[in-house]
């Protein structure tokens, strides 16, 4: 039965205060304190509060990981007149920085990934750029997954407290993004290197 359909409390919450409050138990507990009961205690209300507006943990955590990607401004990197390279790079570290800003987010999307608005806009995003360099559907979403799987393993990697320290962690990220660009323009061909550097 959908919990969405129970009776409940009058309405004193909202989606925005539950999602606040499990950020705030995701930075000062980690992961694993996010869970309907945690999120309850957190904003003073029973769990059928919560249950209102999330029937369950993995509702909360597409919550999260949408309000997260909505803060990104996919839309400035759909300008063709910009070259490809530069606009991959620009959205990788956007979405790396907005994702290290709530490390222990990844944790949680890993087990329940987001599929939303702003998760699908994203995607989107980043294909028409792939597309741009020249590469059909199916090399763009392959080339989408090496890109995200290097976002979110730069991320999981720097929440550990790697012992180099965040500067390093970041120098690393972008050298790595940059060899995974390389190749994509090597893969992508004449055509995709003459797109990827400005004119």
């Amino acid at each position: 039965m959908d919990k969405r359909g129970r009776p409940g409390p009058r309405r004193t919450l909202s989606e925005l205060a539950i999602l606040d409050a499990a950020l705030a138990l995701l930075a000062e507990r980690g992961a694993d304190a996010v869970t309907i009961r945690g999120i309850a205690a957190r904003v003073g209300v029973a769990p059928n509060a919560v249950y209102t507006y999330f029937p369950d943990k993995a509702a909360v955590v597409r919550g999260l990981a949408e309000h997260l990607l909505g803060r990104v401004d996919h839309d400035r990197f759909t300008e063709p007149s910009q070259p490809w390279r530069d606009r991959v790079r620009a959205l990788s570290l956007e979405l790396r920085a907005e994702l290290l800003a709530h490390p222990g987010s990844v944790h949680l999307m890993l087990g329940h990934p987001p599929d939303g608005p702003h998760t699908r806009a994203v995607r989107e995003t980043l294909l028409a750029v792939l597309a741009d360099a020249g590469l059909g559907p199916g090399d763009a979403a392959d080339a989408s997954h090496l890109i995200n799987v290097h976002i979110l393993g730069s991320v999981a990697f720097e929440a550990a407290a790697p012992p180099e320290g965040p500067a390093v962690a970041t120098a690393r990220f972008r050298w790595g993004l940059e060899r995974l660009l390389d190749g994509l323009v090597a893969y992508a061909g004449p055509a995709g290197a003459e797109r990827s550097v400005s004119r």
